[in-house]
């Protein structure tokens, strides 16, 4: 064992012993639960997998021979024994993350954090008005979307919250022996009910599922972190820029949701069902107020006697003076009771005249002997009450383009304007458009007669304007085209947003998805610029400090999906350059919206590495980012986790808006670039688009078909109409990370380095360099090598027996290893490593840590698969199996730490 291994070994010390301890415990309730029987078995194939690892041929053929000769309740135990087991080691990997984050900060500071950007800042000479001017400019929106890829239902997250904090409780406290045994057993107890709770819903989750489980995070993590995340920056500010004052940092950090709003391809989000969301996430952020208000209240007991009122405090509420009853002599907690019961009758308008109360309050306290407590839980509320308001997070409506386009078409042609909308040119349909937003005559009748699709989105553009009335503009904010590819799609919305007169009052964003709509899209940008009435809605939609305004959305899944890896990432690389550039010229602060998934074939990734490796000059300040799916679980269901991610966010967007931007690259590495797109494209189009029968492979070599039938989300797989292209890049990237093969992310990759290299002399010195140097390229290649190693072939192979056709088995299963070989061999080569992920050892030993522990769950969903499609669809037996086959596909996701 070499020096390094030894380090590496005493550094996750800690994580083995909580690993050792929790898989003991699982152990027990297995043996209480199903008897030695059980447990014997589960070890024989945790054995026979190890063994499969370490390589043992005959291994495999061990495992398979075992699970065939298993009936369908043992194959449930094994299935349940180490999809528990592998949630269990999430947990004791994210308490060692926090536990290595913890010794850091105490022994030297945390690396890209907000006291590490700001602490870089100071020592590179950035002034405090420099500072203070980016601040105001910053405005990070994360949100929330109801993303059907999160394979476990909430009651499971609970409890393994439940545990995270019991461990961490252990961990932190000075515990006496009988304290740390009553927490020991209450770990055992959350782990039986575990064991005995549903993996999977039971029916499919409803919006109003959707909905609670974003609740569950943005009131029970999200919105305390969040506050912790602002005082790290004001003390930060304060320790570095001390002659300053910090008091009022703006609300550069805030969250937004999907949920409820995203009704592209989700029949079941109607206006009702928008309006009752808003209510509801209202509903919540009052409670978590209340809740504060009556801690509050019930601390602030200082005495009329010791403790002076200010004037405006007396102004506001005049019948402190006159109080009798309870609180009789002790004038702010009259106060807070009165902000409590007017909170609870739901009488304040919106936050800002919740958050004007209670600075009266603070301001109060602060003036007369009680600093320390206006800066302690009432500061903290305050903070709250300022970034998340009364609506909690704002709800973004979207609706998909040619919907938009079908429902314009059937008006107009209705009021005899035009007899073929969808015939005009673009040219055409703008000149139209443009006429229709300046006529003062209206579209919309007053009881709509049109199809059921345009009354739904007639419904809609009404409920939004409600939604204004009832709550304020901040509640929907912004409306989204998805598939928008012309100047009309954002007109249309224009047109639209006059009819409800909101005109110049709501975000209109154009979602460009595939390669060639990323391509185009500078082109339509142009165009609206130029347009008069858009011009015009951008000067009424403009910022506090007089400038104009752009929200545009850019879709990493859909242009994955259309043209492969680096093509999409290049895409969207080249369209936000050219987006930022033409923004600049015409004046406009232009904020990018990145529609990320949680796989890399997505557009996952770190996001922070994401923000410091986009194209210089395209952070103007303002930025949104999705959360989607599993993601939200894995980032924001542990408090630890959850203020790290934030910190980095926070981190990379300073850096970027505050230092100089390094020049643009050389021309030869955008050729390069140019190349490796094309390469990559062609290989992949030629395996996904133009190989005959590969549809029948995809759907045959992985649960795709059982996927669409898991009830994780109020969403269809599919949208209405279409083939392949109607497939969504979710269940596209799911089925595919179920199977191992995980070809979204990397098929392609391979074959265009090796390309690139060989047909330029120094090609793979120039790959290196621009590794080396260019933080896009950097981690386009770091990203895909993490799911690169991720892959197995060896499982896929088990998947790929599934198909029945044994040439095009062979055919595409043997594409698919080969080009898998080739990128391992060109990443290792580009990085200038011996392997891949050889630099993050720490990160590639979890990987491997698992793989013994996921493989099971791989051999029982594929010999489920077998058996489920041999069964009539719909029969007992086959139910019985689909059940176990969506019980798999859990554990497998959480084995992966990923599903679409």
């Amino acid at each position: 064992m070499t020096i390094d291994d030894r380090t590496i070994q005493e550094k996750i010390a800690p994580l083995r012993a909580d690993i050792r301890m929790l898989g003991d415990l699982l152990g027990t309730i297995i043996r209480e639960q199903q008897g030695d029987e059980i447990f014997e078995l589960v070890e024989t194939v945790r054995g026979l997998t190890k063994a499969r690892r370490d390589g043992d041929n005959g291994a495999s053929e061990k495992i398979h021979q075992l699970i065939r000769d298993t009936d369908l309740h043992k194959k449930r135990m094994i299935v349940k024994a180490f999809g528990n087991y592998l949630q269990l080691i999430n947990i004791a990997e994210d308490m060692h993350r926090i536990r290595t984050l913890r010794r850091r900060e105490r022994q030297r500071g945390v690396s890209e954090s907000i006291p590490a950007a700001i602490r870089e800042l100071h020592e590179r000479g950035v002034s405090a008005a420099t500072i203070r001017q980016q601040i105001e400019k910053i405005r990070v929106r994360l949100v929330l979307t109801a993303h059907p890829s999160e394979a476990k239902r909430q009651e499971v997250l609970i409890k393994l919250r439940d545990i995270a904090d019991m461990l961490s409780a252990i961990e932190h406290r000075q515990l006496l022996p009988r304290e740390e045994e009553r927490l020991v057993d209450d770990v055992v107890r959350r782990i039986e009910q575990l064991w005995l709770t549903r993996t999977t819903r039971a029916v499919r989750a409803t919006v109003d599922d959707e909905v609670e489980y974003g609740l569950y995070f943005l009131t029970n993590v999200i919105m305390n972190v969040v506050v912790e995340v602002y005082e790290a920056l004001t003390n930060s500010l304060r320790k570095y820029y001390p002659d300053e004052d910090w008091s009022d940092i703006p609300p550069i950090l805030t969250f937004g949701a999907w949920m409820g709003g995203d009704r592209d391809g989700n029949p079941n989000v109607t206006p009702e069902i928008t309006l009752q969301t808003l209510d509801r996430m209202r509903e919540a952020a009052r409670g978590v107020y209340l809740a504060d208000i009556a801690y509050i209240r019930d601390r602030l007991t200082q005495s009329d006697d010791e403790v002076p009122l200010s004037a405006d405090l007396l102004q506001r509420w005049p019948e402190v003076e006159r109080e009798s009853g309870r609180y009789a002599g002790e004038s702010y907690r009259v106060v807070m009771n009165a902000i409590h019961k007017k909170l609870a009758a739901d009488e304040y308008l919106d936050g800002k005249s919740l958050l004007a109360d209670l600075r009266i309050v603070a301001d109060s306290l602060r003036n007369n002997k009680s600093k320390h407590s206006a800066d302690g839980t009432l500061d903290w509320l305050m903070r709250k009450v300022a970034v998340f308001g009364l609506h909690l997070a704002p709800v973004d409506v979207r609706e998909d383009a040619r919907l938009h386009r079908a429902a314009i078409a059937e008006i107009l042609e209705r009021y005899q304007l035009t007899p073929d909308y969808d015939a005009l040119s673009e040219e055409e349909k703008q000149a139209l458009l443009t006429h229709e937003i300046a006529s003062p005559r209206p579209l919309f009748p007053i009881a709509p007669n049109f199809s059921d699709e345009t009354n739904r989105i007639i419904e809609t553009w009404r409920m939004i304007a409600t939604a204004h009335h009832r709550y304020g503009a901040h509640c929907i904010d912004c409306v989204i085209a998805s598939m928008s590819k012309q100047a009309s799609d954002v007109l249309t919305m224009l047109l639209f947003a006059r009819e409800v007169g909101m005109l110049g009052q709501i975000d209109l964003v154009p979602l460009f998805e595939t390669v060639d709509d990323l391509n185009h899209a500078p082109d339509v940008m142009t165009t609206l610029f130029s347009n008069p009435q858009y011009v015009r809605h951008l000067k009424q939609l403009k910022a506090p400090d007089g400038s104009l305004r752009q929200q545009i959305m850019i879709g990493y899944s859909d242009s994955n999906k259309d043209g492969g890896y680096i093509a999409a990432n290049w895409s969207l690389y080249r369209a936000q350059k050219q987006l930022s550039d033409i923004c600049i010229q015409q004046g406009v602060r232009l904020q990018f919206f990145h529609g990320r998934g949680g796989s890399i074939g997505r557009g996952g990734g770190p996001t922070n590495r994401a923000i410091r490796s986009e194209p210089p000059r395209s952070l103007h300040g303002e930025i949104k980012i999705t959360e989607q799916g599993e993601v939200i679980a894995y980032r924001y269901g542990n408090a630890g986790i959850a203020y790290r991610h934030l910190n980095q966010v926070l981190h990379a967007v300073l850096m970027e808006m505050s230092l100089p931007h390094e020049p643009d690259m050389p021309p030869q590495w955008a050729q390069a670039l140019d190349f490796l797109a094309d390469s990559g494209r062609e290989s992949y189009r030629a395996l996904v688009y133009e190989t005959p029968g590969f549809l029948e492979y995809w759907q045959q070599a992985t649960p795709i078909n059982e996927l669409a039938q898991m009830p994780i989300g109020s969403r269809p797989a599919k949208r209405k109409k279409g083939g392949f292209e109607a497939i969504r890049a979710i269940p596209w990237v799911f089925s595919w990370m179920q199977s191992r093969a995980i070809i979204p992310s990397w098929y392609g990759v391979g074959w265009a380095l090796e390309q690139y290299c060989q047909q330029n002399e120094d090609g793979l010195n120039t790959l290196h360099t621009m590794y080396q140097d260019w933080p896009f390229f950097k981690a386009l290649i770091e990203n895909v090598e993490l799911d690169v190693l991720k892959a197995d072939m060896g499982i896929a192979a088990l998947y790929s027996e599934l198909v029945t056709d044994e040439q095009l088995r062979e055919q595409i299963f043997g594409a698919i290893r080969d080009e898998h070989r080739r990128a391992w061999h060109m990443i290792s080569q580009v990085t200038g490593y011996g392997d891949v992920l050889e630099r993050l050892p720490i990160i590639k030993r979890s990987i491997e840590r698992r793989n013994p522990y996921v493989d099971p769950l791989n051999f029982v969903q594929v010999e489920l698969l077998r058996e489920l499609r041999t069964l009539a669809p719909g029969s007992p037996e086959a139910d019985a199996i689909l059940r176990e086959v969506m019980t798999t596909i859990s554990g497998i996701a959480a084995g992966m730490k990923t599903t679409g």
